[in-house]
């Protein structure tokens, strides 16, 4: 195929005829100026690109360079600082040439409970005092040390003393600080005095850095979730440097006039913000502020801080410090927590910000331009070399000619090879197809789970068990690495682990997918490590002894069972093998060989159901064990959560109405037979509850997974397609129906709290869902086609399992500003109330009956008006005619 170039219409691969050059001879002097032009944009648009090529920060964001150690930083951008220093203190404390002492103070409990009562005594700003002055050089005053021996007062009014006495101060002042707020004035001391600490142009940072504790290392989430174990300890932030606040500090004895508050990404996968404040910024990072009017304030009058947003690409930086609290801000989620570090600069990484990446070379080439702080540019950039137009003019057409001549000598030396080739030698599909087979025939590590357990191959599991002979006196394993496993296990979907375990051909080994349904014969809770439990969401897994395999005991690790759940009960799922039968403890030859599983979730099946409902729901493979976790979700809308028991039950359901006769569409004898089932399902519906929609929104735990029957009237009919094969299996078709209908409430009124505002009250009848795997024909209508959506009032009876209270949106409770809540049932049965007769509250024979006596009544009163007028006639004859 050949492909015409865009630019001129000619070929790329390849002259013209003669015929076609003869044949455009006319038209090529018209073309001619057109193809200048265009050739012309081209090579601007080669310069400009040449250009962006030559700047070093294209290439730093794919080669980073490493990050740079920041040394003792001399000047601020705006202000100076002197280097404070006692007048009568003429030794130079904390110079480099001072004699350094080697041997730390350890203070001992005596001076460590007579600095507590003093601090006590006196309030943080005496404290902050006594630090700023230590700070300044003087030294600090000890009279409040009490019946103190001489040779104790001695050794704590060295150096290495009263920086332990200032690193006391300094926690003491962190622990008055308020966690979980915004910067209050009492915060202030501990602040500003971890700041000045901090300070590299302090004659006394040398010192303390030499005493400060070796940094850990930290993530946002842990200081968030423990800020009292970290308050003040020392760690290490990690980030991208996404803002830069500098903020005015207020007076105090620190003689600080500002910081800088530095906002990080952290580089542990948290998308939480990292707020960093330290002293002073190095000169590497200035031009990422220069030029104050680019600072912008959240308050137009505010002039206490400005705020310089970081263009991506970011650099990294890494600051050491103390912890001091959680800060509460403003974001546009609503009030938010963020850890507060309070340090100094340790390492810089420019990530390919060419500010910090020209700063650092200029800092390398010129270390007395460093130490200016000015860098080869007032806003911290160093110009590129400029290289003559005319060169890059020359080189880029040299560059352009010789690609083009290796491009067409490349495609004509191919094309002749691929002539010479074509049709001599065919692929040999025979041999393709027999490779293909044996690979694929091969199924020795088709059961394999070990590509899906992260950091957990066969030698790491196998290693596990190496030495081990578990017993429940004496578990004698590593928990903590059996939680581990657990939780990977426990995140596996069930549609990947039954994918594996079906492709199972060959006896299991370490590593392989294997089945679990066996009785439990004993269990023992074994506690997870308190470091653990947070990580893993899991305080403890379980220890369960199965039914022995070819009389080898087999013992399995697993999640936590269900709190009902005794020794015969069943337990099902798929589990990861961890030891054979054939392998012992090592070094131990008297150990009997033993098989070891681990699996996360299982289905708990009781020997004993508690109810015919769930001896019915057990034998549908419904997991019994997740009814607790069901109910911690009423009120809430359908989820996630909801499928491991919402679509089994819904097969449950339709279980019930194929196997009972009276229920069955199908012929009897078409049915398939199942003893068990058919018993426990007409035991089911002979103890049903009959229950009204009050009864089921007062005590909604009390009927999780009963058979109830309700008399309920249709509303609306939706059908529900089923895309997941995993869920059509588990309900047995492709579609479920979700009824809308409407209950009786009886003689009660229905009180629903919203967030804002006065309840709404429910009264009369109230809205019920109704879930059901088949729709019987008397709710299909008219037409015979299956319904998508059907507007229908009928009075049916429903009996099916109750699953839980379940919230959706209505235009009623979105007024009010809540949410709709309504019992929903998973029905197996649904029978048509609507009576069979015409007339069914017999109003014609009551019209008859009705009209019979108004015309007898008239009768009556007519011959009793007859009879009364001829009796008078004759009266008034008779005494006429006297």
């Amino acid at each position: 195929m050949r492909i015409p170039s865009d630019l001129h219409g000619e070929s790329l691969y390849g002259r013209k005829s003669a015929h076609s050059r003869s044949h455009q001879g006319t038209l090529g002097q018209t073309d001619s100026w057109r193809r200048v032009i265009r050739l012309s944009l081209v090579l601007v648009l080669i310069i400009i690109a040449m250009g962006q090529a030559a700047r070093p920060g294209v290439y730093e964001v794919f080669f980073p360079e490493p990050p740079r150690q920041i040394a003792a930083i001399t000047s601020d951008s705006t202000t100076e600082r002197p280097n404070f220093r006692s007048e009568n203190d003429p030794e130079s404390i904390g110079s480099p040439s001072a004699e350094v002492e080697t041997t730390p103070f350890e203070m001992t409990q005596p001076i460590r409970d007579q600095f507590e009562k003093w601090a006590e005594s006196v309030t943080p700003a005496d404290l902050a005092a006594v630090l700023a002055a230590w700070l300044r050089g003087e030294s600090m005053d000890l009279d409040w040390l009490e019946d103190l021996e001489t040779r104790k007062r001695d050794s704590l009014g060295s150096e290495s003393g009263q920086t332990a006495l200032a690193l006391a101060i300094q926690q003491r002042l962190i622990g008055s600080v308020k966690d979980g707020t915004v910067w209050r004035a009492a915060d202030g001391p501990a602040l500003l005095a971890t700041t000045a600490m901090h300070d590299s142009r302090g004659i006394r940072f040398e010192l303390l850095r030499r005493s400060w504790p070796a940094p850990s290392v930290a993530g946002v989430l842990p200081l968030l979730q423990q800020p009292a174990v970290y308050r003040g300890r020392t760690l290490t932030a990690d980030g991208e440097l996404v803002r830069i606040e500098k903020v005015s500090a207020p007076k105090s004895v620190f003689s600080i006039e500002h910081y800088w508050n530095l906002w990080l990404l952290p580089d542990d996968a948290t998308r939480r913000p990292w707020m960093v404040i330290v002293a002073q910024l190095p000169p590497e990072m200035k031009g990422l502020v220069s030029g104050s009017t680019d600072g912008k304030s959240n308050d137009e009058d505010s002039t206490d801080k400005q705020i310089f947003p970081i263009e991506s690409p970011r650099p990294s930086v890494r600051v050491q410090g103390e912890y001091i609290k959680r800060l509460s801000y403003q974001s546009q989620s609503g009030a938010e927590l963020t850890p507060v570090l309070v340090g100094h600069l340790a390492t810089l990484s420019p990530n390919g910000n060419p500010i910090i990446s020209a700063s650092l070379r200029t800092a390398a080439s010129d270390p007395a331009d460093r130490l200016s702080g000015d860098g080869a540019n007032s806003d911290g950039t160093k110009q590129d070399d400029e290289i003559p137009l005319l060169w890059i003019v020359i080189g880029s057409c040299g560059i352009g000619f010789l690609l083009a001549v290796l491009v067409m000598w490349r495609t004509a030396a191919q094309n002749r090879y691929l002539r010479e080739r074509r049709g001599k030698r065919e692929i040999n599909f025979g041999f393709c197809l027999f490779v293909t087979l044996f690979f694929s025939s091969n199924d020795s590590y088709a059961q394999s789970l070990t590509d899906l357990l992260p950091g957990f191959d066969s030698q790491r599991m196998s290693a596990l068990t190496t030495n081990a002979q578990p017993t429940f006196d004496n578990p004698n394993i590593n928990i903590d690495e059996i939680a581990k496993l657990v939780f990977r296990m426990d995140r596996l979907s069930d549609s990947s682990l039954t994918d594996r375990l079906a492709r199972s051909a060959s006896t299991p080994v370490v590593g392989d997918a294997i089945e679990i349904d066996s009785a439990i014969a004993g269990s023992q809770p074994l506690t997870v490590s308190s470091d653990l439990q947070d990580y893993l969401e899991l305080d403890r897994v379980e220890m369960i002894l199965l039914e022995s395999v070819d009389g080898v005991p087999r013992l399995l690790f697993t999640n936590r069972l269900a709190g009902e759940a005794v020794i015969g009960d069943f337990i099902s799922g798929v589990g990861v093998r961890l030891r054979t039968a054939e392998v012992k403890a090592a070094n131990d030859d008297s150990a009997t060989p033993i098989i070891i599983d681990v699996a996360g979730r299982l289905k708990w099946t009781p020997a004993v159901p508690s109810s015919p409902a769930d001896e019915v729901l057990a034998i549908a493979g419904v997991d019994l064990s997740r009814f607790s976790e069901i109910q911690s979700l009423d009120r809430m809308p359908l989820t996630q959560s909801d499928s491991a028991v919402f679509y089994p039950m819904v097969g449950a359901a339709r279980m019930v109405s194929e196997n009972d006769p009276g229920l069955s569409e199908t012929a009897p004898e078409k049915v398939e037979s199942d003893d068990r089932l058919r018993t426990a399902i007409a035991n089911m519906r002979e103890n049903l509850t009959n229950a009204l929609p009050v009864d089921l929104l007062r005590n909604p735990d009390g009927f999780t997974g009963d058979w109830i029957r309700l008399d309920l009237e249709t509303v609306r009919i939706t059908r529900v397609a089923v895309a997941s094969d995993q869920r059509r299996d588990e309900i047995g078709g492709d579609a479920y129906y979700e009824i809308d209908a409407i209950g009786d409430l009886g003689n009660v009124e229905l009180l629903i709290d919203v967030p804002d505002g006065e309840p709404v009250v429910m009264e009369n009848r109230y809205p019920v869902t109704i879930i059901s795997p088949t729709l019987p024909d008397f709710l299909r209508g008219s037409d015979a086609a299956e319904p998508i959506v059907l507007n229908q009032n009928t009075a049916i009876r429903i009996e099916g399992f109750f699953y839980r209270l379940w919230g959706f949106e209505s235009d009623l409770m979105q007024q009010r500003g809540g949410k709709q809540f309504a019992p929903l049932i998973i029905a197996g049965v649904i029978t048509d109330r609507t009576p069979a007769s015409g007339d069914p509250l017999q109003v014609q024979i009551i019209g008859k009956i009705a009209s019979v006596s108004v015309v007898t009544a008239l009768l009556a009163a007519f011959f009793y008006s007859w009879f009364t007028r001829r009796g008078d006639r004759e009266s008034r004859k008779r005494r006429f005619d006297r």
